[in-house]
Order: C-alpha cells, then structure tokens, then sequence
C-alpha cells in the first residue's frame, strides 16, 4: 500500500469513527430528551378535555383587527390556537392580523402575561432538573394571565381578562402514566376555549 493509500483509508477510517460517534450522541439524546420530556404531567385547571369548539356563524360584516403577541417564557400551542381562532372561528367575515386600530370596525389587542411557579416549586424543579428527572418536582400556580383589549370604531371599549392556572409535575417514575396527558386538555385547546368565552363575553359590543 503506498502513502495515498494510507491516508485515503486513514481519512475514511476517521469518518466512519466520526459518523458512529456522531449517531450515538444523536441517539443518547434522543433517549434522554423521550425520558424527560414525556415524564410530566401536565393539566389547566377548571379545563377538562372536551370536542373541539366548532366556528362560529360568519355573520359580522365588519372589519375585525387582532394583534397577537409573542409568547413569554413558553409557548405549548397557546399562541398558533389564538392565530387558529381569529382566522377561522369568529362570527367576523374578515379578520386579519395588525397592530392599528381601524376607524371603523374592531381591534382585539391580545396581551399574554406567564406567571411563574412559587419559589418553593422553582427550587424543586430546579433540582429535578438537575437530576434529571430523578427527583420529583411540581407546580400548581403557573400558567398564563390573558387579556383581550378591544376597541370599537377607534376607541377601546372594555378589557376583558381571564386567568389559566396549570398543573405540572415531573418525575421520572411518571413516565409510566403518560397517558394520562392525552385526557387532559392541551394548552391549545385550552387558548381556544378561553377566546371563545370572550368572543361570548363580549357580545354586547359586536
């Protein structure tokens, strides 16, 4: 073999090396993101699992403006059900996404304020995190303070606000009751009922 040889096969050598390498740490974090993403338990509060909610009748002829905000902290499907809701489920024939109060018609100003765990539940998380799951953790008071700032004909009419309070916990022996996110409400879904006991509240002013 000459010297070409030898370093062809070296470099390929290297490269299959690399490639093993590569793909065990690709499949460790696979492992390690299915085991501590799946187990948490997570539920909202005063939300048990329900049917989609279906659209409303398109029966508003005016002009409905909604501005939606980025998401702090986290964002489980909350944000894109807001979206979701405003393009396809409101009594309005045209709705569209901006950020100016129209003359004539309905702005809708989303504003989504998270609220933390308690310090208590922080320090807990924090450690079970560390650990890797393997010591538990828990929270009953975070969530999300939602408010619906709405304007008519360019002034604003009334603010509505409505509070989702979650539960969650992790623990690594919870993996075994991963089913039991399946029968509790989503944050998406949990967005789109919210929403729609505004568009109800709000009644009076459409």
């Amino acid at each position: 073999m000459n010297s070409k040889d030898g370093t062809t096969l070296m470099v390929f050598t290297t490269i299959a090396k690399t490639k093993r390498v590569y793909n065990m740490k690709n499949v460790l974090i696979l492992i390690f993101g299915i085991l501590f993403t799946q187990n948490c338990l997570i539920s909202y509060r005063d939300f048990p699992k329900i049917l989609p909610i279906p659209a409303q009748e398109k029966n508003k002829d005016a002009i409905l403006v909604y501005n939606l905000p980025n998401f702090p902290q986290f964002n489980l499907g909350g944000r894109e059900a807001l979206k979701s809701y405003f393009d396809t489920k409101t009594p309005f024939k045209n709705t569209q996404e901006g950020v100016d109060v129209p003359k004539v018609g309905y702005l809708i100003n989303v504003k989504v304020d998270y609220r933390s765990p308690s310090k208590p539940a922080l320090v807990f998380l924090a450690l079970s995190t560390i650990t890797a799951t393997f010591l538990p953790a828990w929270s009953e008071q975070d969530g999300y303070d939602v408010q619906y700032h709405l304007y008519k004909d360019g002034k604003v009419v009334k603010v509505y606000e409505y509070h989702i309070f979650r539960n969650y916990s992790q623990w690594l022996p919870l993996i075994l009751g991963i089913w039991y996110n399946g029968e509790t409400a989503t944050e998406k879904e949990v967005f789109e009922r919210v929403t729609n006991q505004f568009f109800n509240d709000a009644k009076e002013f459409f």
